[in-house]
């Protein structure tokens, strides 16, 4: 019965454990619910799609009501053969409808309403590149919170080994079986890893709290999975998707549109503008004779300016060099971006074999110390010899936990530059 009882605790702690451990999905989500700049971007977008409507109610006639009602008192009217007339009152009042359109004005609004399009279509693009930056800060801080783990772990685990080592070095030499040299070499050992340690306590709190600043939750129970999502199989796929997708290049193509549509409706100043209005007015109380007036009146109105000081000259100069500025500007992102995707390419194609080296090492680390601790002990080897071969699998392991996390980073890297960072990607939906 006892056993039972034990053996239930158990699987409820390990039930427990699961239960609130952060997954590296789970984080990333956390992550963009949380972040204030993501919700700034939100507000943006909802700015850029009301000056997109309102490009496109400028194509649509304005109609607007007016009235007004006064009073007036005639009195001493004389006639010019000084015949004296009656004298009256007057509340005149008038209503009118105004329709108004402009039927041309040099393509100017439909040069905004593209201008318009395409800064909807940037502030969609940077929300987008927000949330994959976040996505991608998040990944490098939820493994660097795993490798500071086992690396403190690790720097434990060798205080804990140096530190019998200088206990059994002490006893070791109170019988005379080491010298003074070992330990005082055992010693400075058991200082070296002391401090190594507390140096790995100090900065496993601050990674832990630059993650918590990030996703805006504690770190808890993190595990290892690895980024299986859809990968390009070659550096050709990786480049297409790159000059297709990469959001860097797309946003900079943005702004080029942007400022096309600018020099379009610079330009429209050089043309004539018409206009037509339609007007209805209905007056009450005219005058002492007439009661009513209804007035129907449609009027066209052609303005063109011909000299203005050069002022619009100026205006689409420029304009045209703003163009040519974000030619030049997306020229260059590319260039950029392309000789990074190369970069970064090149160490996912040998991400593996650099994993595979640094296990490798680990392993054959782990055999030297293994065989140098059974040499001491039989003499063939010093306590500095078994101290030494500790020190190397530590950096052995060390740098195992490293590459691996620096696998998982450059795959991120490779989907981020690919335009395809996203949750779901990463969840291989």
């Amino acid at each position: 019965m006892k056993k039972i009882l034990i053996a239930s605790c158990y699987l409820i702690l390990m039930f427990s454990g699961n239960l609130f451990a952060l997954t590296l999905e789970e984080a990333i989500s956390e992550s963009l619910n949380n972040n204030l700049t993501i919700k700034m971007e939100n507000s943006t977008l909802g700015i850029a799609e009301e000056t997109l409507l309102q490009s496109k109610v400028d194509f649509l006639p304005s109609i607007s009501l007016s009235g007004s009602i006064s009073e007036s008192e005639t009195s001493g009217i004389t006639t010019q053969g000084g015949i004296t007339g009656s004298e009256y009152e007057l509340s005149p009042s008038s209503k009118s409808i105004i329709l108004s359109q402009t039927i041309f004005n040099g393509f100017g609004r439909a040069y905004s309403l593209k201008s318009s399009k395409s800064e909807l279509e940037l502030q969609r693009l940077n929300k987008f590149k927000t949330e994959q930056d976040i996505t991608l800060e998040t990944i490098e801080a939820y493994f660097n919170i795993l490798v500071s783990e086992k690396t403190l772990k690790s720097y434990e685990d060798n205080f804990k080994t140096v530190s019998e080592r200088f206990s059994s070095t002490k006893k070791e030499f109170e019988v005379g079986l080491s010298s003074k040299t070992d330990v005082a070499q055992s010693e400075a050992y058991y200082n070296a890893a002391k401090i190594d340690m507390l140096n790995a306590k100090i900065s496993h709190q601050n990674i832990m709290n630059a993650f918590n600043n990030l996703v805006g939750t504690e770190a808890r129970n993190l595990s290892f999975s690895s980024i299986n999502g859809f990968l390009p199989e070659s550096s050709n796929e990786f480049n297409e998707l790159v000059i297709n997708n990469n959001l860097s290049i797309k946003m900079a193509q943005s702004n080029l549109d942007i400022k096309s549509s600018d020099v379009g409706i610079a330009r429209s100043a050089y043309f004539p503008q018409v206009n037509l209005t339609a007007t209805k007015t209905e007056l009450d109380e005219f005058s002492s004779t007439v009661d009513e007036i209804t007035n129907e009146e449609i009027e066209a109105t052609i303005s063109w300016p011909i000299f203005n000081k050069g002022k619009s000259s100026s205006t689409v100069r420029q304009a045209e060099k703003l163009k040519n500025r974000y030619m030049i500007l997306l020229q260059k992102t590319q260039q950029d971006t392309l000789t990074l995707a190369s970069n970064i390419w090149q160490k996912y194609s040998i991400s593996k074999d650099t994993l595979d080296a640094a296990n490798l090492s680990y392993l054959a680390s782990q055999t030297a110390f293994e065989g140098t601790k059974i040499e001491q002990e039989v003499g063939e080897r010093t306590v500095l010899d078994v101290l030494n071969a500790r020190q190397s699998l530590l950096n052995a392991e060390i740098k195992l936990f490293n590459e691996q996390k620096n696998q998982e980073v450059i795959k991120a890297q490779v989907m981020y530059l690919a335009g395809i960072l996203t949750l779901e990607n990463i969840r291989g939906i």
